[in-house]
């Protein structure tokens, strides 16, 4: 599920030192064995500068083909250089080209040992020309086909394996985090987890063959790890839950960046190892209810962060807040579109070439700020010939760094 959200929403910030909104801390890289200080990002305080984002990144449109057997939703799950991938419920797969139009769809939604009977992830592998989808059986699956649909190979995955965010990590392997078991105790009055399910839950990352399936462990521990569930509560009793629309991890296609809930240390993972980047302030298990911070995309230049108390208020909706660090001034900012309209996130999970961002326009958005005056230039020409039930134009953000 996939929630609409005004980019330019209130946003908290960091601590102060004065000459910027930066503050460091020093801890040990036991990786490279040297001590180093790391940005602390305190979230109690917002930033007072604010940038536009018209103004540190270039726009590219690209309008959806759309007829009777193209109509798609909210944000495709792959932008390559060649490539526009997207998967509907039906459990249909469309691939446009990078101009919009579509090039290649099949469905192969069945019970057969081709076929998926869901759709829980699609990742593209550009290079060789195929397309990883996870599906939920009774034990994960990851079907492989071509570019066209053509079936190629299934990877099985182990039992208590729920890839929540998967990746493409390199040439021969995938990269995700393993969603069981994350606030099932809270999902299920009265349950209590076992010691062996509590140490899955808190070794969660995996790479994972491309030809074999076979999965191979990120030494990474959480205790006490916290998913992006939340609960609205009476009497202790669980009356309804949603699920976040925030992730632990992002990439910036080759670079990934992990930001645990339950952890206050922001890592990179390079090589296969974590290297800290950033320290989380205050800590996750100082605040009740705990906030949880989490990067939405990066590119070399910024870093995207997203927030948001583990709290369900009846009648009220998440009040998600925002921060952009800016490696080369060393400050933190509001972000702002002042200058283009934006009614989504930047980024969710799709997946990018390097240095660039996502936004998904309905038409409907957009015909009203076509009807309203507000757009200009390439989009106002788009939007002139767009109608309401039109898939929705893309723009692509590639970033001045």
């Amino acid at each position: 599920m996939k929630y609409i959200i005004i980019i330019t929403c209130i946003l908290v910030g960091c601590s102060t030192k004065p000459t910027t909104n930066v503050s460091t801390q020093t801890t040990n890289d036991s990786i490279n064995g040297r001590k180093q200080e790391l940005v602390v990002i305190d979230i109690t305080k917002p930033p007072k500068k604010a940038i536009d984002i018209a103004d540190i990144a270039n726009i590219e449109y690209i309008p959806l083909e759309t007829n009777d057997s193209t109509l798609v939703r909210f944000s495709p799950d792959a932008v390559s250089k060649k490539y526009i991938v997207y998967h509907n419920s039906d459990g249909q797969i469309l691939i446009f080209n990078r101009q919009g139009k579509r090039l290649y769809s099949f469905n192969h939604t069945g019970g057969g040992p081709e076929e998926y009977n869901s759709i829980y992830n699609v990742i593209l592998d550009e290079d060789k020309e195929e397309l990883y989808i996870g599906s939920l059986e009774i034990n994960t699956q990851i079907n492989v086909y071509s570019i066209n649909g053509k079936f190629k190979r299934r990877l099985i995955l182990q039992k208590k394996i729920i890839p929540g965010y998967m990746i493409s990590y390199d040439k021969d392997y995938l990269f995700f985090n393993n969603y069981y078991f994350m606030d099932m105790s809270e999902e299920i009055p009265g349950r209590e987890l076992s010691k062996e399910d509590v140490a899955i839950r808190d070794n969660p990352y995996f790479f994972i063959s491309k030809q074999t399936g076979e999965l191979i462990p990120l030494d990474y521990y959480i205790p006490n790890r916290m998913g992006n569930r939340t609960h609205l509560t009476q009497n202790t009793k669980s009356l309804s839950s949603i699920s976040m629309n925030i992730l632990p991890m992002a990439q910036n296609f080759p670079d990934i960046l992990i930001t645990e809930f339950a952890d206050d240390t922001l890592y990179s993972l390079k090589n296969k190892r974590l290297l800290p980047v950033m320290i989380k302030k205050p800590s996750a298990h100082k605040m009740s209810p705990p906030m949880m911070v989490a990067v939405d995309l990066f590119t070399d230049r910024y870093i995207f962060i997203r927030a948001v108390e583990k709290k369900l208020e009846k009648g009220k909706s998440p009040k998600y807040i925002y921060m952009v660090y800016d490696k080369q001034s060393d400050d933190f900012y509001q972000l702002e579109s002042k200058k283009i309209s934006i009614h989504n996130p930047l980024k969710d999970k799709t997946a990018l070439p390097h240095n660039t961002a996502i936004n998904c326009m309905n038409t409907e958005f957009l015909l009203q700020d076509y009807k309203a005056g507000k757009l200009q230039g390439e989009l106002k020409l788009i939007a002139s010939k767009s109608k309401e039930d039109d898939n929705p134009v893309l723009m692509l953000f590639t970033f001045k760094e």
